[in-house]
Formats: C-alpha cells, sequence, structure tokens
C-alpha cells in the first residue's frame, strides 16, 4: 500500500476511535442522569400548593406496583418504564462500543506497523528510540538475556532503594539507570541496614534516607559500651529517618505479568498495588467497574496519540531471610502495544480491598 494511503487510513482511525470514545462519554452522562432521577427521592405537592410530602424514588429495578398488586400511585409509571428501558438499552450499547474501540485500536496498531514496512518517515521517528537499543545487540542474544536468571537485588546507595539486575546488565527501577551497570554495585549488609527504618517491631521497613553519619553513632556507641563491660542496657543514637509517603489508596492489585511483554519491559511486577493508572485514582473514581472503564479509556487514548501512560505501585520486597519486608512506591512509564500475547499491556489486574 502507498505510504501516503497509509497515512490516511491512520488518520480516519484515529477520527474512528476519537468518535468512538465521544459517543461512551455521551452514553455514560445520559446513564448518569437516569440513574440520578430513578434514585432520587420524590416531592408531592398537595392540591392546595401549602404542604410537600416526600415519597421512595423510582427505584432502578424495584416493582412498579404497591403492596396490593395496582400500580404505585406517587409516580409516573410509563416514565418509570421509559426511563428503565433506556438504561438497559444503554448498558447494551455501551458493552458495544467497548468492543469497537478494542477492536479499532488492534486495526490503528496494525495501520502503523505497516506503515512502518512501507518506509515512512514519520514511523520512522516514533520508531527509532526502541530501534537504537535493540540495534545494540543480536536478537538471539537479547532473548537468551531476558530469559535468564535474575541476581539477588542489590542495596543503590545513591537512590538509597533496593535495585535488580535489567536484561541489558544495567540498573532497572531507577533514574537513569540505564547508564549504570547493575555489577558496580556494592552490596554491603551494613550499608542495607543502615539504610532501611525497622517500623513498631512488625518486620516491615519502608524505605528511608539515613545518612552514614547516624550509622556511625550506633557502631560508636555499641564499640563503647562493649569496652566498659556495662550490663545496663544502653540507649541507641540513631538518626531519625526521612519517610515519603504517598497518599493514595490502591484499588487494583497485579496478579499476573506475561514475560516479554510491555508491562514486563517497564518494571511491573506481579503483586505490586495498583494506586494510579495514568489519571486514574481510587479517590477520583466510585467502585472497581468505574475505575476499569477509566483505564480502558486512558488506553485509548494513549494508543491513538501514541504516548506513554505514568502509573505508580506500592511495593513490598521480603528482606533479612523474609525477617523483614521493605514497602516503597515506584513509578513507571508504560506505553500501550502489540506483543505476542493478547492485549496491549501483558498484565492483569484484579479488584484489591485492604
Amino acid at each position: 500500500m502507498p505510504p501516503a494511503a497509509t497515512t490516511d487510513l491512520l488518520t480516519a482511525k484515529r477520527k474512528d476511535l476519537l468518535s468512538l470514545s465521544n459517543q461512551k462519554q455521551s452514553l455514560e452522562l445520559e446513564v448518569n442522569a437516569i440513574i440520578s432521577e430513578l434514585t432520587a427521592p420524590i416531592t408531592i405537592t398537595t392540591d392546595d400548593a401549602n404542604t410537600t410530602t416526600t415519597a421512595p424514588p423510582i427505584g432502578i429495578d424495584t416493582p412498579l406496583v404497591d403492596s396490593e398488586g395496582y400500580p404505585r400511585s406517587d409516580i409516573d409509571v410509563y416514565r418509570a418504564r421509559t426511563l428503565r428501558k433506556r438504561f438497559h438499552e444503554i448498558k447494551t450499547d455501551y458493552k458495544v462500543l467497548e468492543g469497537r474501540i478494542e477492536r479499532g485500536l488492534l486495526e490503528l496498531t496494525a495501520l502503523r506497523d505497516a506503515s512502518s514496512d512501507d518506509n515512512s518517515s514519520e514511523a520512522n521517528k516514533l520508531e527509532s528510540m526502541s530501534l537504537s537499543k535493540t540495534n545494540k545487540v543480536d536478537e538471539a542474544e537479547e532473548i537468551k538475556a531476558r530469559l535468564a536468571p535474575k541476581p539477588k537485588p542489590k542495596f543503590d546507595p545513591i537512590t538509597g532503594k533496593w535495585v535488580v539486575k535489567s536484561w541489558d546488565g544495567s540498573v532497572a527501577g531507577v533514574e537513569n539507570g540505564v547508564t549504570r551497570k547493575f555489577e558496580d554495585l556494592t552490596h554491603s549488609s551494613e550499608g542495607a541496614l543502615a539504610s532501611i527504618a525497622v517500623t513498631g517491631g512488625s518486620g516491615r521497613v519502608e524505605s528511608s534516607g539515613v545518612n552514614s553519619s547516624g550509622a556511625q553513632q550506633q557502631q560508636q556507641g555499641s564499640s563503647t559500651s562493649s569496652q566498659q563491660g556495662s550490663s545496663s542496657t544502653t540507649t541507641e543514637q540513631r538518626s531519625t529517618p526521612t519517610i515519603q509517603t504517598i497518599a493514595l489508596t490502591p484499588f487494583a492489585v497485579i496478579d499476573q505479568v506475561f514475560p516479554n511483554s510491555p508491562s514486563q519491559e517497564a518494571g511491573i511486577q506481579e503483586g505490586d498495588l495498583l494506586l494510579r493508572f495514568g489519571t486514574v485514582t481510587a479517590d477520583n473514581h466510585s467502585g472497581f467497574n468505574s475505575i476499569k472503564r477509566a483505564i480502558v479509556t486512558e488506553l485509548s487514548l494513549a494508543s491513538a496519540n501514541e504516548a506513554s501512560i505514568s502509573i505508580a505501585v506500592r511495593r513490598t520486597t521480603a528482606m533479612l531471610g523474609g525477617v523483614a519486608e521493605m514497602i516503597r512506591t515506584e513509578m513507571f512509564d508504560l506505553r500501550p502495544r502489540p506483543w505476542a500475547g493478547q492485549g496491549l499491556l501483558g498484565c492483569h489486574l484484579q479488584e484489591y480491598n485492604e
């Protein structure tokens, strides 16, 4: 297919996806208005207009007859049936729209791939960053490196975090980690213990910024008490760690991450608790179904605009042979794209309840 024709199809497909997204938003607004009317209490004004009474709402699926089997006299039964009928129609149309959007995203991705095969200058620019990285090593060596067993995490004294080795030997999960070598990190147990703070004796620790002077004071105090041979308890002098917290509530747990998927390449791991997905948080949405719909919308917009999605997760890592745990918040940039498996992310979410 000529490059110009492929570009026209890409433009038309993007417009179609944006149109479907607008239709989806219109249905959401309409169904919210219907639910509001069906669940709002009914105000009844008497004939003299001096007094008013409040009747129960129409309800979404409550009976429209009274206890004796007669139609309710406090509501417009015809209006109630019309609203309920439209409510169920919207639910069906909404599912159809979601399916069309998903198929459209896959078609858009296929068109972009076809455009790159035609040596389109625009597609070459978009893929230049990923090509510059994959061209450094042979494809077979890269696959072998990704599937090879990973060494144990090491403590990074620069960022104050425990980090893991990436497939290319760099440091994963930290800023500018691609420019550093995992083998160059020193794995010192003393430095590790000086960089974490045990909380409440429960065996949980959180990443912190303890400075080296506090560790030196603790070692000096321990050495002095040992030389004096005192049997009394020595008060330990420790520097107060600074613990950074993010006031976000986890709403989903990542219970599966597929190998060689966009999620795995971004650094996401099984067991991560999802705090934020783009603009979606537990605080700006009510219920997990609403969150799932918002995530689908984020994916649609990101894929249509060929953009990445910023996500935040809470990660728990076992330490000291399982005696303690380190809890920290990680940030990732995840770009939805097709891969060898299903979907655009390569991970599975389920609702999380604390």
